[in-house]
C-alpha cells in the first residue's frame, strides 16, 4: 500500500496529465507533486518552529539582552520549547483541523504582504509600468483571505467556543487569526501611504533620504533600494 504523499502525488499527476497536451507528462507531474510536498508541506512545521524561535529570542532580547543572540544555547533551548509545545497545545486539545483554517489564513496574507512590499518597491523605483504583475493578485489574495479569516472567526473558531473542553482553543485561534489580519491591514496601510508619497507627492525614499521631483540630487533608486 503507498503512503499518503505518494497516493497524493499520483492523484496530482493524473489530474495535471489529464488536460490538453499533458497526456504524456504524467511522470513530470509527478515528480512535480513529490517535489512539491516535499518542499512544502513536509517542511512546514519545522520552517515555521525555526522562525517563530528567532521572534520569540527577539522579542525577549528586547527584555533580555542574550536572549537576542541567536547563538546563545539556554536562549535557543527555551524559545523552541515554547514554540514546539505551543503549536504542540493545538494538537493535543484537538487535531489538525482546528488550526488548518488559522494556519491557511496566515499562509495566504503572508503571501499578500509579500506582494504589497513589492509593489511599494516598483512604484518607489520609478517602475509604475510594472505594478500591474504584483498589485493585481495582491488585490485579489487581501480581499479574498481577509474575507475568509473574518468568516472564520465566526463560522469556526467562535462556534467551538460553545464546546465544552474548546472554549480555550477557540479563543487562542480567534486571538492569533485577529492578530495576523491586523498586522496584515497594517502593513497594507502603509505600502499604500508610502506609494501615495510617490505617485502624488512625488517623493521617493533612496537609502534613507526623502528626495523629491525637481531636487538638483534627485533619482529613483535602484529597484529594492529602500
Amino acid at each position: 500500500r503507498p503512503g499518503g504523499a505518494v497516493s497524493l502525488a499520483v492523484g496530482f499527476a493524473q489530474i495535471f496529465s489529464a488536460l490538453p497536451g499533458m497526456k504524456t507528462l504524467m511522470s513530470y507531474w509527478y515528480h512535480f507533486a513529490i517535489m512539491f510536498e516535499a518542499l512544502f508541506i513536509l517542511t512546514t512545521i519545522d520552517t515555521g518552529t525555526r522562525v517563530a524561535r528567532f521572534l520569540v529570542q527577539e522579542f525577549a532580547g528586547k527584555i533580555y539582552p542574550p536572549f537576542g543572540k541567536t547563538d546563545w544555547l539556554p536562549g535557543a533551548f527555551f524559545s523552541t520549547l515554547l514554540v514546539v509545545f505551543s503549536w504542540g497545545y493545538f494538537i493535543w486539545t484537538g487535531n489538525i483541523s482546528t488550526i488548518w483554517p488559522m494556519f491557511g489564513i496566515a499562509n495566504q496574507l503572508l503571501a499578500g504582504v509579500a506582494l504589497a512590499v513589492t509593489t511599494t518597491m516598483l512604484v518607489n523605483a520609478g517602475k509604475v509600468k510594472y505594478v500591474w504583475a504584483s498589485a493585481v493578485p495582491l488585490v485579489f489574495i487581501s480581499i479574498t483571505t481577509l474575507y475568509a479569516g473574518w468568516r472564520s472567526i465566526f463560522d469556526n473558531f467562535y462556534p467551538l467556543m460553545s464546546v465544552p473542553g474548546k472554549t480555550s482553543l477557540g479563543a487562542v485561534n480567534i486571538f492569533f487569526t485577529a492578530v495576523v489580519m491586523i498586522c496584515s491591514v497594517l502593513v497594507l496601510f502603509e505600502s499604500g501611504k508610502r506609494m501615495f508619497v510617490v505617485l502624488v507627492k512625488g517623493r521617493v525614499t533612496v537609502k534613507g533620504r526623502s528626495l523629491k521631483k525637481g531636487d538638483a540630487d534627485f533619482r529613483y533608486p535602484d529597484y529594492g533600494e529602500a
